[in-house]
């Protein structure tokens, strides 16, 4: 009874979010008028822009200053405060709090009910020089209460240790131009490769945050690394050199958390050596093109003697955009050599990833995009289907995304579904969230999330859908 309503659920959670999407189009002249707010993917194309110092007709009209930026500029009195001297130090920094509550409706203790109660704060600091270089660095600092609340005694160590407190440095650079052609930035940083929103073909530098998967988009889960990056520019490309100097793995959930219910705590070898990386790029009238390169160490790995160890891999891809009208095309392509999954000697696997998606903006304020991928593994050997996690010969991956802007841009309601297999059929998630923008600073984001068994992997966590509320007070 329990399996069909949650079925049903689901079902009902799809359609709802069609329904809205296609009542959104039917009805766009009556409840969208107004509106002028640019779609995600143009301001994805606007960023590009702005890398490449490609001026052409693709980008005409837009401004490539971010939100605060834009800000300031449309705001005299702002811009004379922060050039006060009297502001001092102060006067670069901003930051953000936030509350958030999230409640397992499904789960097991102590999982279930009031799962996470968690107070943040996020600290940036930025400053540009009078010689154009800039510095700029952030830290986040967190505590979950839930634990005390409820007895630290009934959760493992593992998960008090990753997820009842933690203050980490996330972006610490420094950038500027060492000659007219010549870009440098230094520091922890985040360089995103590819196309996808959803999806990681060839986005491979930057590891993310796993602990609560699902729970928020990869823009945001992202954690940067140490690197030395140059963009030298030639015409209308750019090259950009880099050296990956910290080698950083992803976090996955803790053990004995409401995602990952094995006792064993995972330890990660430690590596301290420089990796070099290679980007091409340049954007064109309607489309532009970015080919890769990469000597990284595999952020999966694979056991041996108790911990994860990190092998090298090299990559070598592409990715491509293609503006046509509403509607954008992209594609990326990558192949992996020297990838490892056992402790076997001397066998290394080659894989080739691939990703088509395609988003229409064609409805005012309203994106809709879907993206497909399959990740092929080469001279498949059976025995990776006796591991402790199966490795398979293909492995398939759709994002379906619907976002929209309701009443002049204070509201915004999204959906995405995630699902694994080539049928639909090996489990994944989908996610519904509203964000609204109550005043000048301070917004809520309210939403649920609801996992989807089919395979083992999701089937352990198929009951750890939940409800979640978060309220956020810029400053």
């Amino acid at each position: 009874m329990f399996r069909t309503s949650r079925v049903g659920f689901r079902r009902q959670l799809i359609s709802s979010c069609l329904l809205i999407s296609t009542l959104n189009a039917e009805n766009l002249d009556d409840l969208l008028e107004g509106f002028d707010d640019a779609p995600k993917q143009v301001e994805t194309l606007k960023a590009v822009a702005k890398e490449t110092k490609v001026e052409d007709d693709l980008m005409d009209g837009f401004d490539d200053a971010t939100s605060s930026e834009s800000t300031l500029k449309k705001t005299p009195e702002l811009v004379k405060a922060k050039d006060e001297k009297s502001l001092g130090f102060l006067s670069g920094v901003t930051g953000k709090l936030t509350e958030q509550m999230a409640f397992a409706y499904g789960d097991d203790a102590p999982h279930d009910n009031i799962s996470s109660l968690k107070s943040s704060l996020l600290l940036d600091y930025e400053h540009k020089f009078d010689n154009g270089f800039r510095v700029k660095t952030n830290a986040k600092a967190y505590y979950d209460a839930i634990y005390g609340i409820r007895g630290r005694d009934k959760y493992s160590k593992d998960e008090l240790d990753e997820l009842e407190s933690e203050v980490e440095l996330f972006d610490a650079y420094v950038e500027g131009s060492l000659t007219d052609n010549l870009d440098m930035k230094l520091g922890r940083q985040v360089v995103v490769w590819g196309r996808s929103d959803t999806i990681r073909i060839t986005d491979v530098l930057n590891p993310l945050d796993n602990r609560r998967p699902g729970m928020v988009d990869i823009e945001d889960l992202r954690l940067p690394v140490a690197m030395a990056k140059f963009d030298y520019f030639v015409g209308d490309w750019r090259v950009t050199p880099m050296a990956v100097l910290e080698q950083r793995f992803s976090k996955n959930p803790a053990a004995g958390s409401a995602f990952n219910p094995s006792p064993n705590a995972i330890d990660h070898n430690d590596y301290s050596d420089v990796t070099p990386a290679l980007s091409i790029g340049a954007e064109f009238s309607g489309w532009d093109v970015n080919f890769y390169a990469a000597n990284t160490r595999d952020d999966a790995g694979y056991f041996s003697n108790g911990k994860l160890q990190h092998d090298k891999t090299k990559m070598f891809g592409a990715a491509v955009n293609v503006l046509s009208g509403s509607w954008l095309l992209k594609g990326e392509l990558a192949h992996f050599d020297g990838l490892k999954y056992t402790n076997i000697k001397d066998k290394e696997f080659k894989r080739i990833d691939g990703l088509v998606g395609v988003e229409y903006n064609g409805i005012s304020d309203t994106l809709i995009s879907y993206d497909a991928s399959v990740r092929k593994l080469n001279d498949y050997d059976t025995r990776l289907k006796n591991l402790a996690v199966e490795v398979k010969e293909e492995t398939y991956q759709h994002a379906f995304r619907v976002s929209s802007d309701f009443m002049n841009a204070t509201l915004k309601g999204n959906y995405l579904l995630s699902l694994f297999g080539s049928k639909f059929d090996e489990g994944g998630f989908q996610r519904a969230w509203v964000k609204y923008d109550i005043s000048d600073g301070i917004f809520a984001n309210v939403g649920v999330v609801d996992y989807i068994g089919g395979s083992e992997r999701f089937d352990a966590v198929s009951n750890n859908d939940m409800v979640f509320l978060d309220v956020s007070y810029s400053f």
